[in-house]
């Protein structure tokens, strides 16, 4: 353990012994009546709804975000459903970040998404499958410290109404891409099944423009690209849950998800002398994720919060890819060969955790977690024409790691404080072997962690944080072979690579006043042996990327976020992240300190009919997404805005129809600038763009009366799914 996490963990625990002392003398603050259903819905019917947002929970460590079953999220992927979320950017690639921070740990029901697969998985999930989404920007101990940018858990839907019922959707878009989703399920006295088929394609297209000019030589060399592709998509899930009692609850799920995408690319290149040559890439990618996931909760008496948690998880995930490169130089003779890279990884994950209600209104968390895994990673160059330009190799390399870790939290009052001061202790190993060289690693660290809330009114409250995070290197990040995307240019791991821990403190305000909120956050980050890409040309003229350390990060800066109504049937919600970042940069072979502004946000303005469940209602929702420049070690990526257009309307009480116009305004292309020791580089990217998609979801079974779903909202929050209490100023969410 170092002695810098040793100092946080020894101040930190006689800051919550200090605290404690106190709290004795203190009367703790009754809690609040539970929230009516006006506070859930408000003044109009939120049926429609996709993404609530509840004010407070009991647990002050994290923001909850329900997401309701309705026509909407079933035709929803989850990319679509976070880059709506506060805190949440998600860009045209799909990369996801999190308060300006893309090293976000991304989990499914808390089980973190294997390393690469967060983009395919989450275009996989709908929304109608999803129950809530925990955001949490500081994470406390009860948290696995992977993830130094935060950690967002989606939780899937385990609880569906009485009887048999269901969905059915399709869809086609402009670009000839379409999906079939099916999810039924039923629920009688003590078991609820349910289950969800899909199958759809997504084809693309993209125009490449780069540019690259040389400092030795000033030669500039132009390449012009224009790619197809196709995404063929296919998987489902089946989950049985049985309930002996109110109490107990046992949960076994099956979860599969496929993809297939295709990519054929036709390259020219040219140089200040003409053109050079052509070249044609030809891509297929088979990309599996399936995981089979075990589920035991008992909890107290119906109104007690204690709890008994027992998670275990297997997953499987698989990643292979094949490439074929054609190149036909002007003058010369052609050429080709081939690459491929098969990925496949394992894994198994149990958690316990026991959450007990103390007098006072006190509240112990304690909880276990054990996670190992397996990683094979096997790699592989073949001249198929002519003469090879880089020599052919066959490589492998295989991982395993296993994590042990225990942790506590408490959390207690002291008049309108409230106090939750947690410690998580992670044992760590990895094995390593690859081209004959074999590592052996491991290390132990506490992870202190401490959150804050006063409660200055019954609308106004304060929170302090602080958390210590790490985030360790992919098995895969540790690869040195090189996966070549075109004749000269490849990718590679760093077996060198060092994981980068990270410090954060943060300062909320937030403000809410029935259906109208207001927070601004004050965050400070500072991250050391941040992970960057560094581009460099080999001994065989290949210009190779590899992630490397980069030295120091600190991140200072300010999210505000604003929601409430317009006028009447209006709403509107605004989200947006203000970041100064100061970074080591790359520059003429030499390393320099580097301060930077960026930003990045969200906006939406809604129209909805008053009764949603009315035939021929209407709900209208313009979103608009934006982000600034982003700055690396070695390159720059220009902003971008895109807009998008919701028009849904209920032909019948169980069909309706959604149009949507993703990036109405074209404008998703991205622009990015590298520089090296050898050249500059400009890349642009226009993608294709526009996008109409029109769906048509069917509703099977009878749909719940407005006060059952507004009881549904209640449990959500209620001990059964492991999340103590409703709320504990009685405000309720408001409309997101």
């Amino acid at each position: 353990m170092s002695g810098k996490s040793s100092r946080h963990a020894l101040a930190l625990s006689a800051w919550a012994m200090f605290a404690a002392g106190g709290a004795a003398a203190q009367t703790p603050t009754p809690p609040e009546p539970t929230p009516s259903e006006d506070a859930f819905f408000g003044d109009d019917d939120g049926d429609e709804i996709i993404v609530v947002a509840p004010q407070n929970e009991t647990r002050i460590d994290r923001r909850t975000y329900l997401v309701r079953s309705d026509p909407a999220a079933q035709t929803t992927d989850m990319l679509d459903v976070l880059g709506r979320i506060p805190s949440v950017s998600v860009d045209p690639s799909g990369a996801v970040s999190l308060l300006g921070s893309g090293d976000v740990n991304i989990q499914v029901n808390g089980q973190p998404l294997p390393a690469g697969s967060a983009e395919q998985v989450l275009r996989g999930l709908m929304g109608g499958e999803i129950e809530r989404i925990e955001v949490v920007t500081n994470p406390s101990a009860q948290f696995s410290s992977e993830g130094t940018g935060g950690i967002i858990n989606i939780i899937t839907r385990q609880r569906y109404d009485g009887g048999f019922g269901g969905s059915l959707t399709s869809s086609l878009d402009t670009q000839g891409g379409y999906n079939l989703n099916v999810s039924p399920n039923w629920t009688g006295d003590h078991w609820t099944f349910s289950g969800r088929a899909m199958y759809g394609a997504s084809p693309n297209e993209s125009d490449l423009d780069r540019e690259r000019r040389d400092f030795a030589s000033g030669n500039v060399t132009t390449e012009r690209a224009h790619t197809d592709s196709d995404r063929e998509m296919f998987g489902g899930n089946a989950q049985a849950t049985y309930r002996p009692n109110e109490q107990r609850r046992f949960t076994l799920s099956l979860n599969s998800f496929n993809m297939r995408p295709e990519q054929d690319q036709a390259l020219e290149r040219a140089d200040n002398t003409g053109p050079l040559a052509t070249q044609r890439l030809q891509s297929e990618t088979e990309f599996g994720h399936s995981t089979l996931d075990f589920d035991f909760q008992q909890t107290g008496e119906e109104d007690d919060r204690e709890v008994l948690k027992l998670r275990a998880s297997l997953r499987r995930f698989e990643h292979n890819t094949y490439n074929r490169i054609n190149l036909s130089p002007v003058g010369g003779a052609d050429s080709a060969f081939a690459t491929t890279s098969d990925n496949l990884s394992d894994s198994l994950d149990i958690e316990l955790d026991y959450e007990r209600p103390l007098p006072n209104d006190h509240f112990l968390t304690v909880g276990a977690a054990y996670d190992q895994g397996t990683q094979e990673v096997d790699s592989a160059r073949q001249t198929l024409i002519g003469a090879p330009s880089t020599a052919d190799y066959r490589s492998s390399l295989d991982g395993n790691h296993q994590t042990v870790a225990a942790y506590a939290t408490y959390q207690f009052d002291t008049g309108d404080w409230t106090w939750l001061p947690s410690v998580r202790f992670e044992n760590y190993r990895r094995e390593v072997v690859s081209g004959g060289l074999e590592t052996d690693d491991w290390d132990e660290r506490i992870f202190p962690s401490l959150h804050i809330r006063r409660r200055l009114n019954s609308s106004i409250d304060v929170d302090l944080s602080y958390s210590s995070r790490i985030q360790r290197p992919w098995i895969s990040q540790l690869d040195p072979s090189l996966r070549f995307s075109d004749a000269d240019r490849a990718s590679s791991g760093n077996p060198n690579l060092a994981p980068t821990t990270t410090d954060a403190f943060e300062a909320s305000l937030n403000y809410q006043s029935g259906r109208r909120s207001f927070s601004v956050t004050l965050f400070d980050r500072t991250s050391d042996d941040i992970v960057s890409q560094l581009t460099e040309v080999n001994a065989d003229g290949v210009i190779v990327t590899m992630p490397v350390n980069a030295g120091e990060s600190v991140q200072r800066g300010a999210q505000f976020i604003l929601r409430g109504p317009l006028w009447e049937n209006w709403r509107y919600s605004a989200s947006v992240n203000l970041l100064n970042r100061e970074f080591d940069v790359l520059s003429g072979g030499s390393v320099s300190q580097r301060s930077e502004f960026e930003y990045d946000g969200n906006a939406q303005i809604e129209y909805r009919d008053p009764d949603q469940n009315a035939i021929h209602s209407n709900f209208y929702q313009l979103d608009l997404r934006f982000r600034g420049p982003r700055y690396s070690l070695q390159s720059e990526t220009d902003p971008y805005i895109t807009a998008n257009f919701t028009w849904r309307h209920r032909l019948t009480d169980k069909l309706t129809s959604t149009l949507s116009v993703q990036d109405i305004f074209d404008s998703s292309d991205q622009t990015s600038d590298v520089t090296t020791v050898d050249y500059f580089e400009r890349s642009e990217i226009d993608r294709d763009g526009q996008r109409i998609r029109f769906s048509l979801n069917y509703q099977f079974g009878a749909p719940p009366p407005r006060s059952q779903q507004m009881q549904q909202m209640q449990q959500m929050q209620q001990p059964q799914d492991g999340f103590p209490g409703g709320g504990e100023d009685g405000g309720g969410p408001p409309p997101f």
